[in-house]
């Protein structure tokens, strides 16, 4: 994933791991994006949602940059709930403001 897309993430990791249900927003995802032993390992190998929420994040950073992992990961967040519409909002408005502060250098 693009190092700003991880900048907007982890400005709101506390909110991340507070708030995200993993397991949700995995089955939101697209199909393709995480392998079934990725999905598999978060699920089982974590004990507490906090875990599994810094597993997948940690999964997402990883992932090549044309599976658009940031992409889906908002777009999973969008249609999880409410909640996590915000969430996904947050990060999103984090992004550009990134970018747009970037580009006045």
């Amino acid at each position: 994933m693009d190092r700003e897309k991880q900048k907007a993430i982890e400005h709101h990791n506390a909110a991340l791991m507070d708030s995200m249900d993993p397991l949700a927003v995995m089955d939101n995802l697209c199909a393709g994006l995480l392998s079934l032993v990725e999905k598999e390992f978060i699920k089982e190998s974590h004990s507490t949602r906090r875990d599994r929420n810094r597993e997948l994040i940690s999964i997402l950073f990883r992932k090549r940059e044309e599976l658009e992992p940031f992409e889906h990961f908002v777009q999973a967040l969008k249609k999880t709930d409410a909640n996590h519409e915000i969430m996904a909002k947050d990060i999103l408005k984090t992004y550009v403001c990134r970018l747009l502060a970037r580009s006045k250098r």
